[in-house]
């Protein structure tokens, strides 16, 4: 089984985005987006997000998300693959804006209506992916009904069940957000309770030689360093099953590897498929990630511009869930 996956792209900042030929070559199983898959906070006409009336959001949106699912070479990577194997997870970019936060935006009567619209969004763009982007599966407006009416609030976050005893969590980084400051730090969290308590209960069923690939728009580091509750958690859960992160957010591709006790807690950022280095600014970055997985191993491979990062890929035996080089 080859499992594909990257994060951050945006139609408007290069429009070769030779990262989904690349792809499509590897001929994967499954493809895993991380996030930032459009940007709602560059190139805007109506002022900046935050001050747009819920409608001029809601246009914005789906302007963005018909760019880049009418994108040659993504929408020729996405129908070359089988129906429903192609997942979208969210960050900040296409949740609201840099860095927002959704529990503080829930408190805000000015907000609270642009996380029910963009959730509607973004659950629209998983269907859409889903069926491998036919014609008819994505609005063709921004004031079609459903996008009104839909309760898609909290976003949902399936747990797939994959192939090689392998299960897939789709998680939701934002909806549950509080900020990283002016807050206790038992009150901190990026995946609220009701979420983690999800996640968990499929932790606590599955197989014990399962493999969990936890979707996550922010890194380990992000966890680690600003919401330590969380931290604690996702910890725990690879203490009981073998647990391989997959999360974006970076523009570069990294690995990191934590000793969390029976089993290693491990990471695999892909982060930048289309984007520059500061979004708009800067090298552009074309990166991406392929899971090769069977019953013996995972094998993690980076490539920036299409080329392994051979420092960074890794390979984990499943038996023992340790950590050895590519090719090792």
């Amino acid at each position: 089984m080859k499992i594909a996956f990257t994060s951050c792209m945006s139609t408007r900042v290069f429009d070769d985005q030779p990262v989904w030929e690349w792809i499509q070559a590897q001929q994967p199983d499954y493809l895993v987006l991380l996030g930032d898959s459009v940007y709602l906070d560059i190139h805007f006409k109506d002022g900046h997000p935050m001050d747009m009336t819920d409608l001029q959001f809601a246009d914005h949106l789906h302007a963005n998300y018909a760019e880049l699912l009418a994108h040659k070479q993504f929408r020729a990577l996405v129908q070359s693959m089988a129906p429903k194997t192609v997942f979208s997870i969210w960050d900040d970019h296409d949740f609201l804006w840099n860095d927002m936060a959704g529990a503080e935006a829930m408190a805000s009567p000015i907000h609270r209506g642009k996380v029910a619209i963009t959730s509607a969004f973004q659950v629209a763009f998983r269907q859409a992916l889903a069926t491998g982007i036919k014609a008819g599966s994505f609005p063709a407006s921004a004031t079609k009904p459903s996008l009104w009416t839909f309760q898609a609030m909290p976003l949902p976050t399936p747990s797939v069940t994959l192939p090689h005893n392998t299960v897939l969590h789709l998680s939701d980084g934002r909806t549950h957000r509080t900020r990283k400051w002016a807050i206790k730090e038992s009150a901190k969290t990026i995946l609220g309770l009701p979420q983690k308590n999800q996640f968990a209960s499929v932790y606590n069923a599955s197989h014990p030689d399962s493999v969990h690939l936890f979707a996550s728009g922010s890194t380990l580091g992000d966890y680690k360093k600003s919401f330590p509750q969380d931290w604690l958690w996702l910890s725990n859960l690879a203490t009981q099953r073998r647990t391989l992160v997959l999360s974006g957010d970076l523009h570069r591709n990294e690995s990191s590897h934590h000793s969390t006790q029976p089993w290693m807690l491990h990471e695999a950022t892909a982060s930048g498929a289309a984007v520059r280095d500061m979004v708009v600014v800067g090298e552009k970055r074309e990166n991406h990630g392929l899971l090769d997985i069977d019953d013996a191993c995972v094998t993690v491979s980076l490539f920036e511009k299409n080329t392994l990062e051979t420092a960074k890929s890794f390979q984990l035996d499943r038996q023992h869930w340790l950590v050895s080089p590519v090719g090792g």
